[in-house]
């Protein structure tokens, strides 16, 4: 009886021990290459909402003020209503950063299919970080995009910011001119 119990015990220990080994496993805290990933994969998939929630709240606050400065001084509401879907400015006010995101997104993808087919086609490799303090990382990555049997491969960076216990990433350079070049067409004007 003595060594049953001895065994049930063991066999108990055993599975409580296994059981918080994998759950630690797959609470393994985010870091800016699993983030980056993640994002690469969404942006792969045309999933800007998935995009948005891995990007930092900064990033997406930067958007929603270049924007509001287009959207106030539109008197028409043709960008407010075209761009992101509104039925007045005033709504514009009311979106979060993330949801500006993904309607930006859909309007680009709207306006050049093409888009989602070089995204689609488009395979991103993470290649190392640069570590910049303890709260901005920058992610290095290379991307490969096999079209027309023509092949583009560059090498860039994404930043990415602490935010609470993980990482969200900041606009690439990229994102940031796709935006500011959108914003100052629409305005008429140079930022």
């Amino acid at each position: 009886m003595k060594t049953t119990f001895f065994k049930t015990v063991l066999i108990a220990a055993m599975v409580v021990g296994l059981a918080i080994s994998a759950l630690a496993q797959t609470q393994s805290p985010e870091t800016p290459e699993s983030v980056a990933k993640a994002y690469f994969a969404a942006m792969q998939a045309s999933d800007w909402d998935k995009c948005a929630d891995l990007l930092h709240p900064e990033a997406l606050g930067s958007m929603k003020r270049t924007f509001a400065k287009i959207i106030n001084a539109d008197v028409s509401g043709g960008a407010a209503k075209t761009i992101f879907g509104l039925k007045t400015n005033e709504e514009f006010a009311s979106l979060s950063g993330a949801t500006i995101f993904e309607r930006l997104m859909n309007f680009m993808a709207g306006a050049s299919p093409e888009m989602k087919t070089v995204l689609a086609a488009s395979k991103t490799t993470v290649l190392g970080k640069v570590t910049e303090g303890i709260e901005l990382v920058h992610v290095v990555y290379r991307t490969q995009i096999k079209m027309s049997g023509a092949e583009i491969s560059e090498v860039e960076l994404m930043s990415f910011k602490k935010h609470g216990t993980t990482w969200r990433g900041l606009l690439t350079a990229d994102m940031e001119e796709m935006v500011t070049n959108l914003a100052e067409g629409l305005s008429g004007k140079k930022e």
